[in-house]
């Protein structure tokens, strides 16, 4: 019988994929980062002039963890003032992420991205938003 040989780095990257998150490891997001941290746009220019497209990434997670530094699809975006700015909720909708400026705001809106953490909790991050 022959045997090939498995180079050390793709049994280790097999290892980490195997013991990912069971056992005793625990992969839950604990912290995210939304960009940009505030925007200002002005509501009355075309489109895409008056949108702004927000992000959320996984700031820090446990090693092995596949969603360590990855953009986040399971944020939910709500935006503080829905008549005046709308915003594309979930992965589901084309418009994920991107807030449109309806109308001009008093004040920045707060623009709010919330994650499961994986423990039945959610971790949530704000950002500013100011429609002109």
């Amino acid at each position: 019988m022959r045997f090939r040989s498995f180079p050390l780095s793709r049994l280790a990257a097999l290892l980490l994929t195997l013991a990912g998150c069971g056992g005793n490891h625990v992969c839950k997001i604990s912290t995210i980062n939304v960009s940009p941290n505030s925007a200002t746009i002005n509501h009355a220019a075309a489109p895409p002039g008056n949108t702004q497209q927000f992000d959320a990434f996984q700031t820090s997670a446990p090693s092995g963890c596949a969603f360590a530094q990855s953009n986040l699809t399971t944020v939910t975006w709500t935006v503080s003032d829905p008549v005046n700015v709308s915003i594309g909720a979930t992965s589901q909708d084309p418009n994920f992420g991107k807030a449109t400026c309806k109308n001009a705001t008093a004040g920045p809106v707060t623009v709010t991205g919330t994650v499961p953490a994986g423990d039945g909790t959610n971790v949530v991050k704000t950002a500013s938003l100011t429609c002109n």
